[in-house]
């Protein structure tokens, strides 16, 4: 079913084409990734599709009766509301309708008008998931880092936190379309894959931006291109629709250029007969017709490939350090009352590649800022020592430090001279006219293109970076990581990219829970051993408190607790499958008695209503007993495919 769509839809901004003859279609099941480079139109696709904006030609169609959600990064609350409260805002449409259906259940169902408006109303209710919004509700709200948080008020979440109750409200609400405008950002790499695995089961259509790699070719089964206003839709996710651009276009070049020799033969051909024709009007005739020969072939050969955009090329140079570069002991932190880390002990080597990695808010951040010096150890004793010609260059998205009044090339006329600075901001894809756009006016993803550049500047031989990837679009994702494989120096970083950490990370260093563990392997290592330790972290060989002994970093070599063997976990995948398809059968059942009570057996009636004694039950009370149990069912069911999807990612990680 088409439930929305562009048709040949144009957008322009000022002079600026951001859409020419855009046509896309959504269907239901489709999840389609939106990719193309930051600015070259995503966000206005989705802003047309939830009618933000108006095209200026073709048309945007959204069929009856379907709704449509876009997330928005910046969601405003009601500051006295708490977080359930907000949450519930969410089922405000299946509250509206279960009262509607109260209403008509005690004004009686015996009326057949009524009966039939009762069953239209029931029968959307169910197949919106109004039995199981609540179980839905706190099963979303936990997996995005709300559990045991119901009660707190919006006042007191971060910015991050109100980004994360959005796009929880969203997925609650469960609109046939989703539009979903870079639901990562804000999210560790649990939430990523826990999203990730929501989306494959989601029962309606969706459109996603991400900048995360991994999560976009894990969740798209589509993808469309916007790239130069124009919109290239194939099947796939990214990985594979790139791949497939790209033989094409290396096909499309290869018979181009046989095209273009075999042009020039005639070409060449053509010449010689009209050198030869002197005064001769049949070989001038003949020449004529030959001319005509080479333009028809020119005009029936195929288009040249259109050249790509800009690509970023950078490196990261670096003079060497001394052989260790960083040293810590007794790091600790605490904030009102709880511990982030405590005791904690680490040497960086010169050459490590060392991801630190953990949930939101435990603390990646805060140890970062202390081993730079940003913050100090709670701990007297806490220090971190640093090594021989060690020259720390630390990856700042806020430009702290920088006049922001300043304009990009007046801050790089600071260190070099002009043309110097136009050329490496040109690098950096800053265009001429836009190196003369103040600091403060810049974008997201602008701030993030001049910090790396002062980073290429400065031969650090240590570069410490706190989320990298933010604000890039793919493209210059790529272009980071190719340049830090080819960085000589020392790398500590913290992010929650998954191809990023799979890329560049050599050891792992994980906070979570009040403790620090290093794992002395790469990201698959860590993720490895980190399952098989239980769900979301690892226990490892630490002191007896958990906590890394005091003067030695904690390692981890082998899992301190296994957790259920591949066998065990094969076994009960099996089992859950039959569980999964005896409650669906159970449901389906159910809502064939719903759509036909008079139809029930009395024994059933009586099994429902508590018994067979007293006066028989009005059919109200018997729907109210049927879809009480059709709720538990769902609930039910919503747990057994949670855990079904979570043996699945275990197994496929083992």
């Amino acid at each position: 079913m088409l439930l929305a769509a562009l048709h040949a839809v144009e957008k322009v901004y000022g002079e600026q084409v951001v859409l020419a003859d855009a046509t896309l279609e959504l269907r239901d099941g489709d999840r389609v990734a939106l990719i193309g480079r930051n600015g070259s139109g995503k966000s206005t696709i989705l802003e047309l599709l939830a009618g933000l904006e108006e095209p200026d030609g073709g048309r945007v169609f959204t069929a009856e009766d379907v709704t449509l959600a876009h997330l928005e990064q910046d969601p405003r609350f009601d500051e006295a509301e708490t977080v359930v409260e907000v949450a519930a805002r969410a089922f405000a449409e299946l509250d509206a309708m279960e009262a509607r259906l109260s209403a008509l259940e005690a004004a009686g169902l015996d009326d057949p008008e009524r009966f039939q408006r009762w069953e239209h109303l029931h029968a959307t209710f169910e197949r919106r998931g109004g039995y199981a919004r609540r179980a839905r509700r706190d099963a979303v709200l936990s997996a995005l880092g709300f559990a045991g948080r119901h009660d707190q008020p919006v006042r007191q979440l971060s910015g991050g936190e109100r980004t994360r109750l959005g796009l929880a409200q969203l997925l609650m609400a469960q609109p046939d379309v989703l539009l979903l405008d870079e639901p990562t950002n804000h999210l560790d790499v649990e939430m990523r894959q826990w999203l990730e695995g929501h989306l494959a089961r989601y029962p309606g259509a969706a459109l996603i931006v991400s900048h995360d790699r991994a999560f976009l070719d894990g969740a798209a089964s589509r993808t469309a291109e916007v790239s130069r206003g124009r919109l290239r839709v194939g099947p796939g996710n990214p990985s594979a629709f790139r791949a497939a651009r790209a033989e094409a276009e290396r096909l499309q070049a290869m018979q181009r250029a046989n095209e273009e020799k075999e042009r020039d033969r005639l070409q060449a051909a053509t010449d010689q007969m009209k050198r030869w024709a002197g005064q001769n009007a049949k070989l001038h005739r003949r020449a004529k017709a030959m001319q005509k020969r080479v333009e028809r072939f020119e005009a029936e050969m195929v288009e040249e490939v259109e050249r790509g955009e800009r690509t970023l090329r950078f490196a990261f140079d670096a003079d060497e350090s001394g052989a260790i570069v960083l040293t810590g002991e007794h790091l600790t932190k605490r904030f009102d009352g709880r511990t982030l880390f405590e005791a904690v002990s680490f040497e960086l080597r010169q050459g490590d590649r060392v991801a630190l990695v953990g949930p939101n808010g435990a603390g990646k951040s805060t140890l970062l800022k202390m081993i730079i010096g940003q913050l100090p150890s709670d701990d007297p004793l806490g220090q971190v020592r640093t090594g021989a010609r060690v020259r720390l260059g630390y990856y700042d998205q806020e430009l702290r430090g920088v006049n922001g009044q300043n304009t990009l090339f007046e801050e790089l006329l600071q260190r070099m001279g002009d043309v110097e600075a136009h050329n490496a901001l040109g690098r950096f894809l800053f265009p001429y006219e836009a190196q003369f756009k103040r600091i403060d006016d810049l974008s997201g993803g602008e701030r993030a293109r001049l910090s790396l550049l002062d980073l290429t500047l400065g031969r650090y031989n240590l570069l410490v970076l706190d989320e990298p990837t933010n604000h890039l679009d793919v493209e210059m994702i790529a272009a980071l990581e190719a340049a830090l494989q080819a960085y000589e120096g020392t790398l500590l970083f913290v992010s929650h990219d998954r191809r990023f950490l799979e890329a560049l990370a050599e050891r792992v260093w994980e906070v979570r829970d009040g403790r620090f563990e290093a794992y002395e392997g790469d990201w698959g290592y860590y993720q490895r051993h980190a399952r098989r330790a239980g769900v979301g972290g690892a226990e490892a060989a630490t002191g007896q408190n958990g906590r890394s002994t005091p003067g030695e970093a904690a390692t981890v070599a082998l899992p301190a607790r296994r957790g259920p063997s591949r066998w065990q976990l094969e076994r009960r995948l099996e089992a859950l499958e039959e569980e999964i398809g005896a409650a669906e059968a159970r449901l389906d059942e159910l809502s064939g008695q719903l759509a036909a009570p008079d139809a029930l057996d009395a024994s059933l009636v009586a099994e429902l209503v508590g018994g067979a004694d007293g006066p028989p039950p009005t059919q109200a009370e018997v729907l109210a007993a049927l879809g009480a149990k059709h709720a538990r069912l769902e609930a039910e069911l919503l747990q057994l495919m949670e855990e079904w999807h979570d043996i699945t990612e275990r197994l496929s990680a083992a």
